[in-house]
C-alpha cells in the first residue's frame, strides 16, 4: 500500500505569488516547500511537481514503510534484483562516502545504536563481543551493485539510507518545482536539511548545539543560494549508563560514542552530499574532516568541539 499523502499544514500563498506550505510527515520528520514564481497558478503547479515528486521518492526510499522499494529490497539476501534508478543512486552513493570517509559514513551504523540503546535500557555498557562482532561485520559490503541497475543485499544488518534518501527527494524536489514555466526561486526544507534555487538565497542561523533554548543567540549566520545545508549532532542527545552521558552519534569503525564534535554544520552543491559530509564530520577527527570538506568541490563547513571551539573550513561564508 502506498503511503497516504502529505498533509497540509500551513500554505499561504500571496502577491508576487510568493507560496509557502508546510507538510507533516516526509520520512518522519516535517517539509516546508517555498515558491517565488510570476503568477499564482505557475506557484501552484510548481508546488504540485514538488510534492509529486517528493511522494514518488518517498515510495522508493522510505525504510519506515514496509512496501517501499527500499524496505522489500532490503529484506532480501544474495539475490541480484533489478532496483529503480533512483535507489541505485543512492546506494552507489552511500558506497562512494564508505570508500572515501573510511567508514565514518557507514550505511550500516544502525545496529551499533540498537546495541547502545538496548543496553542504556537495562543501565548497562554494551557487550563488547556484541558491539565487535557488528563492527566486523561492517568491514563487509552490505551489497553489491551491478551494472544495469541490478543490486544484490548482502547479510541482516540493518540499512541505516535515511540521511543520503533524505537529500537525494530534497535535491528532486527542488529540481522539480524550479523547472516549471515562471519560477524564479525554490526553497526545499526537510527537518533542517535544505536546498535553496534562484533568487537571492537565504540567511540561515546556526543553531549552538550545547543550548536548548529556542530564543538563545545563533552560533553563526550563513547565507545559502543555489546551494545546500545539512546538520548534524545535538550535544543535548545521548544515553545515560551508569550515571555517566554518551553522545547518540557512534562512529561505526569503533562502535564508541563520538567524543570530539557534537555540532556540524555544511555547505554543499546539494542537500545529498551536505547531508553525506555532515554525517562523517560528526565521526572523524576534525583535522581529517576539514580536509574532506576542502577536498569536496563547493563545499564548506563549520564544526563545533566538546571545548567549544569553532573551527570553520576555507570558504565558510559566514554573515554578521
Amino acid at each position: 500500500m502506498a503511503p497516504s499523502p502529505l498533509a497540509r499544514l500551513r500554505r499561504l500563498l500571496r502577491p508576487p505569488f510568493r507560496l509557502r506550505s508546510v507538510y507533516e510527515r516526509m520520512l518522519g520528520t516535517e517539509l516546508e516547500l517555498q515558491v517565488v514564481a510570476g503568477t499564482r497558478a505557475q506557484a501552484e503547479a510548481a508546488e504540485r511537481a514538488a510534492l509529486d515528486e517528493t511522494e514518488r521518492l518517498t515510495r522508493i526510499l522510505n525504510r519506515f514503510d514496509p512496501q517501499s522499494e527500499l524496505s522489500r529490497w532490503a529484506g532480501t539476501c544474495e539475490e541480484a534484483l533489478p532496483v529503480s534508478p533512483d535507489l541505485w543512486q543512492v546506494l552507489h552513493a552511500a558506497d562512494g562516502w564508505r570508500i572515501r570517509t573510511g567508514g565514518a559514513f557507514h550505511p550500516g551504523a544502525d545496529a551499533l545504536g540498537a546495541l547502545w540503546q538496548q543496553a542504556a535500557a537495562q543501565d548497562r555498557m554494551p557487550d563488547p563481543d556484541a558491539l565487535a562482532e557488528v563492527v566486523a561485520r561492517l568491514h563487509v559490503p552490505l551489497w553489491t551493485l551491478h551494472g544495469a541497475g541490478t543490486a544484490t543485499r548482502h547479510g541482516p544488518l540493518p540499512l541505516g539510507l535515511n540521511a543520503l534518501a533524505k537529500g537525494h527527494i530534497v535535491d528532486r524536489a527542488a529540481g522539480a518545482a524550479f523547472a516549471q514555466p515562471g519560477v524564479q526561486a525554490v526553497l526545499v526544507n526537510v527537518g533542517g536539511d535544505l536546498r535553496t534555487l534562484g533568487g537571492d538565497g537565504l540567511t540561515v542561523a546556526v543553531a549552538d548545539p550545547f543550548t536548548a533554548r529556542d530564543d538563545a543567540p545563533p552560533l553563526a549566520r550563513v547565507r545559502v543560494r543555489n546551494a545546500a545545508l545539512a546538520t548534524s549532532g545535538d550535544a543535548r542527545r545521548g544515553l545515560r549508563i551508569g550515571g555517566v552521558w554518551y553522545s547518540h552519534l557512534l562512529d561505526p569503525r569503533s562502535g564508541q560514542p563520538v567524543t570530539h564534535v557534537p555540532g556540524v554544520t555544511v555547505i554543499a552543491p546539494d542537500c545529498q552530499t551536505a547531508d553525506a559530509l555532515a554525517t562523517a564530520l560528526s565521526v572523524l577527527p576534525v583535522p581529517e574532516g576539514l580536509a574532506l570538506v576542502e577536498a569536496t568541490p563547493g563545499a564548506a563547513a563549520l564544526i563545533v568541539t566538546w571545548e567549544g571551539a569553532r573551527r570553520a573550513s576555507e570558504g565558510w561564508p559566514e554573515r554578521a
